[in-house]
C-alpha cells in the first residue's frame, strides 16, 4: 500500500532537509504551526497543505481509515514527476547539496542516494546503469539530481511492502 501523505512529505523532508507550510482556512491563533513540526504530528484536520491535499489525506471529520484515499492518481504521478515543489526538495535541499558536494566515483554517488531513498545499497545493475546515464549525461549534477528523483517516484520508495 502506498505511504499516506503525512509520511511522504515528511520522508521527502527529512531526506532533503526540507520543510513544509501549512495553513488553515479557520483563523483561530493556534493554527500557527512551526516549520520544523512533524506533518504527522498535526492533530487539527483543517491545517494543511496543497500537497497534503493531494495526495489524499482527510479532513478527519469522522476518523475513519475510510476516508482516506491511498490509491495512486494521476495528478500525484504528474506532481512527483514534473512539480517545482519536488524539484526544489531535490535541487536545493541542505541534505541534497551536501550528498552532492561529496562527489565520488559514480559508484560511491549511487550508494549514498539508495543508502539515502531507500535504505539499500543498489545492485550491480543499478550501478552500471547509472554510470551509463552519467556517461551519456551533460553535468554529473544532472545525473546526480536525475537519480535522487528517480528514487523519489520508485514503487520501492512511494509503497510499504
Amino acid at each position: 500500500r502506498r505511504m499516506e501523505a503525512e509520511v511522504l512529505i515528511d520522508g521527502l523532508c527529512q531526506i532533503t532537509g526540507t520543510t513544509e507550510r501549512y495553513s488553515s482556512p479557520i483563523p483561530e491563533p493556534f493554527t500557527y504551526v512551526p516549520e520544523t513540526n512533524r506533518t504527522i504530528t498535526l492533530a487539527d484536520g483543517s491545517i494543511t497543505s496543497a500537497f497534503l491535499e493531494l495526495f489524499g489525506r482527510p479532513p478527519r471529520d469522522a476518523g475513519l481509515l475510510s476516508e482516506r484515499n491511498n490509491r495512486i492518481s494521476t495528478e500525484q504521478r504528474l506532481h512527483l514527476l514534473n512539480s517545482s515543489h519536488i524539484n526544489r526538495k531535490i535541487t536545493q535541499g541542505p541534505k541534497m547539496q551536501a550528498l552532492a558536494r561529496q562527489g565520488g566515483a559514480p559508484e560511491e554517488v549511487a550508494k549514498r542516494l539508495y543508502l539515502t531513498f531507500l535504505a539499500r545499497y543498489p545492485t550491480e545493475e543499478e550501478v552500471s546503469r547509472f554510470k551509463e546515464y552519467l556517461a551519456a549525461s551533460v553535468r554529473p549534477q544532472e545525473a546526480f539530481e536525475d537519480l535522487a528523483w528517480t528514487l523519489v517516484n520508485s514503487v520501492e520508495f512511494l509503497y510499504r511492502h
